[in-house]
């Protein structure tokens, strides 16, 4: 055991054990070996018998199925049983093959006794553990939200009446029983009819409501959620669709109606208010207050350690939302509304609803060119490009370094040229077409006519089915840059200039992941935009193996959460946010996961390098 003597003697609080005391532990430790996805030990399980202390590989600890931390060599795990006296509170799980040495209790006990530094040791990391445990459940409401399941929320009982029944009979049904809705039944499928579907649909036009019927005043379809999403996933539903009341199923059946209401007296600051807050503003200043105080919220949410995935999501969310109130703004302005049907669409991060606090402008528009005589779209929309961007300046979102804007009339065509535009690209796969399908194919709807959108998606993939060569002249920006790690697997760092130590996270990172995941997107023509969904799409379609579609998402994970923190600080600073990050400030474990997320991403690239034959670009 003179490698676990030696081992030990170079790692926290061990390096405090004299030599004698030392040896005499050593003895006494045993050797376990895990495989990878192996488990350790259970959340609520028995009380633990032994410290363990990761000599090679990687852990991972979980709680509710939810990854909590990974744990690298050196690190040791499995205290907080032993000190508490309680059941462990987390399940451990090799992440890789792993070896590790257990201590036993009384020997772990006797050090705790006999070694201040040893003792403080093990006291500062409980006191942290649970500094973080109070942290989460003090968290802030948009946080809160993401851990409370709809199946915890008392919903709004079913009240289902048949679609013959008259609306009279329907308002003394919701009088009776103090409901502000009842639910239809419709040869569709279930509708809804609320108080103000009476308002303004029967008693606005002058109708009876003992004659009115309730099929001719439901809303059809009816929007639902399954139970085991969360609030915040309802929230986001809610806002998504400007609807007030949901729906909610479990196993494809009605249990419940959620209303906007119960989610404001459950938490009277969510992003439900603050998005009515930014639909109803009418000024620009109106909406620069609630931009800043999105970017005050943002910043708390990344300092609680938010799940970037969601919290790329709610940014993109409420930037959606800003960008739809600059419309309306933007057309006041002018003083004229188009005629035709047109669409604003989001590119890059935002399209992907994977938005970081480093955002700018990257959007499009596309419009239908009927021939008219009192209306020139091409002009029309011409002027409206420049007042819209204006508007999002001013409310604060800075411009596109590359102009990738609407003012930009590059990036405003019809849906004509858009067509044609995207057949030139990948049919002629030169290199200033391949940085506009990079900037653009991950384009989506955030205003307009949503089907403009479809049919150019609808377009993009059979261009690409029937364009095999396109594929590897797009995959070959993922393989372009290399994650950056030496042969010692020491981090590569900026030499000089304003970045000296950091490293671009962006291009050595995440950049290889969404350019990879999309090429692989459009060969399998799957037309969702987000990276996450994109990898799961991919591992059912068989592409990926399901650990192999895990790693990536949790590499991928990691990298957004890395880019959030710094980006954080660095605003916290006074400083502009970007995709540098200086690995030296990080803790030993989170250097151990970077350098097994840049592996990760290495085999990723070697995997792309033979599925699309990339050796003939070099």
């Amino acid at each position: 055991m003179l490698d676990a003597e030696r081992f030990l003697s170079e790692i926290e609080p061990y390096n405090h054990v004299s030599k004698k005391d030392l040896q005499n532990i050593v003895q006494n430790l045993m050797v376990e070996y895990y495989r990878k996805g192996e488990l350790i030990f259970e959340e609520g399980s028995k009380q633990l018998e032994f410290l363990y202390i990761l000599r090679s590989g990687g852990v991972v600890m979980e709680k509710d199925g939810e990854v909590i931390e990974y744990l690298h060599e050196g690190e040791s795990f499995g205290y907080v049983s032993l000190m508490t006296s309680n059941p462990p509170s987390f399940t451990a799980k090799a992440f890789t093959d792993s070896v590790v040495f257990l201590l036993n209790r009384k020997t772990f006990d006797w050090l705790i006794a006999n070694y201040q530094p040893v003792r403080e040791y093990f006291s500062r990391k409980l006191a942290k553990r649970v500094h973080k445990a109070l942290e989460r459940k003090a968290s802030s409401s948009v946080e809160r939200h993401m851990e409370v399941s709809l199946e915890e929320v008392n919903l709004r009982p079913l009240i289902i009446l048949d679609g013959d029944l008259t609306v009279d009979r329907a308002v003394r049904e919701m009088v009776s029983k103090d409901s502000t809705f009842v639910l239809v039944q419709l040869r569709e499928g279930l509708g809804i009819m609320t108080e103000r579907d009476v308002l303004k649909k029967v008693l606005a036009k002058g109708l009876r409501a003992e004659e009115a019927r309730l099929y001719e005043v439901a809303t059809f379809p009816l929007i639902s959620i399954d139970s085991k999403q969360t609030l915040y996933d309802a929230m986001v539903h809610m806002a998504r669709h400007g609807i007030r009341k949901l729906l909610v199923t479990k196993e494809g059946k009605p249990i419940g109606v959620l209303e906007d209401r119960d989610l404001i007296a459950y938490e009277s600051k969510n992003a439900v208010l603050l998005i009515k807050e930014i639909d109803k503003a009418k000024t620009v200043q109106e909406l620069r207050h609630f931009y800043n105080l999105v970017k005050e919220q943002v910043l708390e949410l990344v300092f609680h350690g938010t799940d970037p995935e969601r919290l790329g999501e709610y940014i993109s969310e409420i930037n959606d939302r800003f960008m739809k109130r600059a419309v309306y703004i933007a057309m006041e302005r002018l003083g004229e509304e188009p005629v035709v049907p047109f669409s604003i669409m989001v590119l890059g991060s935002e399209g992907r609803r994977e938005q970081s606090l480093k955002t700018d402008q990257d959007n499009a528009l596309i419009y239908e060119d009927y021939p008219l005589l009192d209306f020139e779209p091409k002009v029309y929309f011409e002027n409206f490009s420049k007042i819209y961007i204006q508007t999002l300046l001013e409310i604060g979102f800075p411009p596109c370094p590359g102009n990738v804007m609407i003012s930009n009339p590059f990036w405003r065509r019809s849906s004509k040229e858009w067509l044609m535009a995207v057949e030139e690209w990948i049919e002629k796969p030169k290199p200033e077409n391949i940085m506009n399908v990079a900037i653009f194919f991950d384009f989506r709807n955030v205003f307009g006519d949503q089907t403009l959108v479809q049919r150019l998606w609808e377009h993009t993939l059979h261009k690409v089915e029937n364009n095999h060569g396109f594929l590897p002249f797009l995959a070959v920006d993922a393989v372009r840059f290399k994650p950056p790690v030496g042969f010692f697997r020491e981090f590569v760092v900026e030499k000089t200039g304003e970045h000296k130590g950091e490293i671009d996270i962006k291009k050595g990172g995440i950049f290889p992941i969404t350019q990879g995941i999309r090429a692989l997107a459009l060969e399998k023509g799957i037309s969702t935009q987000n990276t996450f969904e994109r990898i799961e799409h991919l591992k059912n379609m068989g592409v990926f193996s399901d650990d192999y579609a895990r790693d990536l998402k949790e590499s991928y994970r990691f990298l957004l959460a890395l880019r959030f923190r710094s980006q954080a600080q660095k605003i916290k600073e006074g400083k502009e946010p970007d995709n540098y990050i200086n690995p030296h400030r990080l803790s030993r474990a989170e250097k151990g996961t970077l350098k097994d997320v840049f592996r990760v991403i290495k085999e990723f690239q070697d995997f792309l390098y033979e599925r699309y034959n990339l050796r003939f670009f070099e």
